[in-house]
């Protein structure tokens, strides 16, 4: 399990980011986070693996705190995190080098590495590419080279910081899939400005100004609109229309998918 228990962290010691934040990911589970701009949505993210350490509390991995050195290097493959620009992440010449360099890190030899690399280009449909420069890829290919990097080391969890924010609309359907995907036998921190994105949560985190104000299921959090509007939630259209035709009885469930609304009315 994927522990925070009471962190808080500031970036120079004066304005805490982050205030006495408690929460848990199991594997198989689904968390999503939102906030707005500045509510210390990614310094969550960074804190998950250890790429940052708190000054307050502590973020524990199976028990151990992050704050342990060996603990805190183990992190680093036993919790992956991928960021909003896939170009910030890439270290090798090449695709290929790119999915190698942590297994390198691990210290496997070159047979061990290949055969992963096959297997998680395979799967992840980037195989065509593996010897392309990752500069001359879309982003959505980007992206999934950047997913690939992470889960060729075999994560027990894995962090998405705004992974769909620069991706059209295709690429952001592939991408959200592929996470739905893994989210079988990993636990899911998903971070995100998209409510919609959201509707696969076991549950919801809201942060503001660097606490959680809130924590429920998609249904308890995105039926309150006022509640997010009062904290900065933007993004909020699917939420407030599906809660006005609900109220007016044009719809029969809550949602926050405009294809399943608008099925709703048809059917009514």
């Amino acid at each position: 399990m994927l522990e925070f228990q009471n962190v808080s962290f500031s970036y120079n010691g004066d304005n805490w980011v982050l205030k006495d934040i408690s929460f848990s990911l199991k594997q198989g589970e689904f968390v999503s986070i939102i906030g707005s701009n500045g509510s210390g949505k990614s310094t969550i993210a960074r804190l998950a693996n250890g790429l940052l350490l708190s000054q307050k509390g502590d973020v524990l991995l199976n028990g151990s705190s992050l704050k342990d050195k060996d603990i805190n290097r183990l992190a680093k493959f036993k919790v992956g995190v991928i960021f909003q620009n896939p170009d910030n992440q890439f270290v090798g010449i090449t695709v290929e080098d790119d999915l190698a360099f942590g297994l390198e890190n691990m210290g496997l030899n070159r047979n061990i590495i290949q055969s992963k690399i096959m297997e998680i280009s395979e799967k992840l449909g980037i195989k065509s590419f593996l010897h392309f420069p990752p500069s001359l890829l879309s982003g959505g290919e980007k992206q999934k080279v950047a997913l690939a990097s992470v889960l060729v080391l075999e994560p027990d969890y894995v962090v998405f910081d705004e992974v769909t924010s620069l991706l059209d609309p295709i690429n952001r359907k592939m991408i959200l899939n592929t996470i739905l995907e893994i989210n079988r036998n990993r636990g899911v921190l998903y971070i995100t400005h998209h409510p919609e994105e959201t509707v696969f949560s076991n549950r919801i985190i809201v942060l503001n100004n660097g606490f959680i104000v809130r924590t429920g299921t998609p249904y308890e959090i995105f039926s309150d609109v006022d509640f997010l509007s009062s904290v900065n939630v933007s993004n909020l259209h699917e939420a407030i229309l599906s809660k006005k035709l609900l109220e007016k009885g044009l719809i029969e469930r809550f949602s926050l998918n405009l294809d399943e609304i608008v099925d709703q009315l048809c059917l009514n």
